[in-house]
């Protein structure tokens, strides 16, 4: 508890001030990477290099004690040597240099220092106490600090991307802090890869400032900010975080995955951020009470992310499922009722409507059970008609995405096996279908925007495409998870927030 508990947070006074530094910090005008370096792989390094290729649009100061110049631009031996005005400064030196860099910043009226350097209280006393130093000392000069011990922070929207990591999300709502930074680096490349977007990513590191209170209260202002994940090991001023948490939560979705759930994931997270973390048990009925979702894995809160920032929320809990084929629908039921999600049957007006165009032998219930059909006016039939009743919350769709796939390895042994066959045609039937994908998921966005009901889909096969398939000038997405437990859990959870 020693080094978690170093350093003190001052949530009061940081708290109002925070807002205006953060917003300093994650949409600068001009940064300072202090330690800049050519040397590949060195922190300064990967810092510079990731803020120019990422496309900052703002002014960039490199700051080294014996360089005239880096990647092009000019180079200050110190910070008090630029000559223009600097909103953040990224800190690579060596720990032991760390105060005296920070006192600069001060000086210069730099209004926040992002401290990637390590060495601080993670490490022992002696790092603790260097840490209190620079607490001090960003107290003194009115400067949000973040860190020490961070991997950076990303603001799409700011264009500004500056982690050891050279992933850069799409702009979107999603918010990511983590006191992990590998970990958040890793989760924000997967999302990325999935198609999710992220309005900040912010690594908190030693979090000797500010804390997860202080960043829920800054994205609870921000607009970009729709939905805010956190990583967190060590709840310090737990009391102030729940608080925060229950008020911006009514506002916006606040989930989170907590680490050190174990004694051996409290002893891992207290070597590598001098955190100790809580009793779970506790934490999570804390969590619960203020009507906080929390995870146990970090797959699940992509999963969220990805649902949450691109679907409307359902208003109750009657879900609807469109099946390509029957036992997808068997098991998408059960586990709706197993998550306490409801079932219901379909109104006859709707089975009226689709005697039309299914076969006599199809399920004339719900889930509706499309039969294999190559109909393709079908399946947005079934999705608008249950979408249509008061009677229905959401719609589960599955298997009408992902069948491109399948057809491109039908073509390919037909292309293999078959001599005669017209390479035209074939290349017109793997056309037609990938087209088809593109309308369908455009139609369940229109449909979910006119009707404001979630369709959440599941994919036939795996797709490089991601999870979240975003339609040009929609405000909602197409999402299709791999697996119906997940659509249904994703589902079972944004209920779980709307009551």
């Amino acid at each position: 508890m020693e080094a978690s508990a170093s350093v003190d947070r001052y949530m009061d006074v940081q708290g109002h001030m925070g807002r205006a530094d953060l917003n300093a910090v994650l949409y600068p005008g001009a940064v300072a990477v202090v330690g800049a370096s050519l040397s590949f792989g060195k922190w300064g390094q990967l810092i510079l290099t990731n803020i120019i290729a990422g496309g900052f649009e703002g002014k960039i100061f490199p700051v080294h004690p014996k360089k005239s110049s880096l990647c092009g631009l000019k180079a200050y031996k110190k910070v008090t040597d630029i000559p223009q005005h600097v909103d953040v400064a990224f800190v690579t030196v060596p720990a032991a240099v760390v105060t005296s860099v920070v006192e600069d910043c001060g000086k210069k009226g730099v209004k926040g220092v992002v401290v990637i350097s390590s060495g601080f209280s993670e490490v022992g006393a002696e790092g603790a106490e260097l840490e209190r130093k620079i607490v001090g000392i960003c107290r003194h000069y009115g400067m949000a600090l973040v860190g020490p011990n961070t991997m950076g922070i990303i603001s799409p929207y700011a264009k500004l991307f500056a982690t050891g990591a050279h992933t850069r999300p799409r702009a979107g709502g999603v918010a990511f802090v983590s006191q992990s930074g590998n970990l958040g680096n890793q989760l924000v490349h997967w999302a990325s890869h999935q198609g999710i977007g992220i309005s900040q990513f912010v690594g908190s590191g030693n979090e000797a400032m500010l804390g997860c209170a202080e960043y829920l209260e800054f994205l609870e202002q921000d607009d970009r900010a729709r939905i805010i994940m956190l990583y967190m090991e060590n709840v310090g001023q737990g009391r102030t975080f729940l608080e925060a948490a229950r008020r911006v939560n009514r506002k916006k979705p606040v989930i989170v995955l907590k680490g050190g759930r174990t004694s051996a994931g409290k002893a891992a997270a207290a070597s590598h951020t001098g955190s100790m973390g809580g009793e779970y048990p506790i934490f999570r009925a804390a969590c619960r009470q203020a009507g906080i979702l929390s995870v146990d894995a970090p797959a699940e809160l992509l999963d969220l992310s990805a649902g949450f920032s691109s679907l409307p929320l359902p208003k109750g809990d009657r879900v609807g499922i469109v099946t390509l084929g029957g036992g997808w629908g068997v098991v998408t039921a059960d586990t709706c009722n197993e998550k306490g999600l409801r079932v219901p049957p379909i109104p006859d007006s709707i089975i009226k409507r689709l005697n039309k165009y299914l076969p006599p032998f199809w399920s004339k219930g719900n889930p509706v059970d499309l039969v294999g059909t190559r109909d393709t006016e079908v399946p947005v039939v079934a999705v608008e008609e249950l979408l249509k009743t008061d009677r229905i919350d959401a719609v589960i769709s599955l298997g009408i995405i992902g069948r491109t796939e399948l057809v491109r390895l039908l073509v390919d042994s037909t292309r293999r096996s078959d001599p005669d066959a017209s390479q035209e045609e074939l290349d017109e039937i793997v056309s037609f279908v990938d087209s088809y994908e593109e309308e369908y998921i455009a139609t369940m966005v229109d449909l979910m925007e006119r009707y404001e009901k979630p369709v959440i889909g599941v994919s036939l096969t795996r797709s490089d495409k991601g999870t979240v398939r975003s339609v040009e000038g929609k405000r909602y997405s197409g999402v299709f998870y791999q697996t119906p437990e997940t659509a249904v859990n994703v589902l079972a959870r944004m209920v779980q927030y709307w009551k």
